[in-house]
């Protein structure tokens, strides 16, 4: 039957040009409704990839030993630094704790002679009282 029906190439091109233009449009109607209608696309979820992470080169044993000795005088240093600044702080306030108790003693005296020279004024001023009284 399709042989008595004449085909020449250029009409066959031509229908199958038609069937994909065809199937385009219909795919861009399709397409227009789902976004009108507000349904979105079918996705897909992939996982992501795993990240890698470079890391450095292990560190020589004899390197950490070193810096563990360096470490360790530092550390031994400033002991001893601590430990002498704790004996000069003794001795500042040793030599601040005389200080205070020369001038707390001074402070004494300075009380005491205070209070003489206040007992010496009263009996002076109840002698000049008197002395007024025997010339009024």
């Amino acid at each position: 039957m399709l042989s008595q029906i004449p085909f020449n190439s250029l009409e066959v091109a031509a229908w199958i040009g038609c069937l994909f233009f065809l199937v385009a449009g219909w795919n861009q109607v399709e397409k227009f409704f789902d976004r009108r209608a507000h349904r979105g696309a079918a996705r897909e979820i992939q996982p992501h990839p795993l990240p890698v992470a470079k890391f450095d080169q292990p560190v020589a044993e004899t390197l950490c030993q070193s810096r563990r000795r360096e470490l360790s005088s530092e550390v031994l240093r400033l002991e001893h630094d601590v430990a002498s600044l704790r004996l000069e702080r003794r001795a500042e306030v040793g030599e601040l704790q005389l200080k205070i108790n020369k001038v707390d003693r001074e402070v004494g005296e300075l009380r005491a002679s205070i209070e003489l020279n206040n007992q010496q004024l009263t009996r002076i001023d109840a002698k000049l009282d008197r002395v007024i009284e025997r010339q009024a």
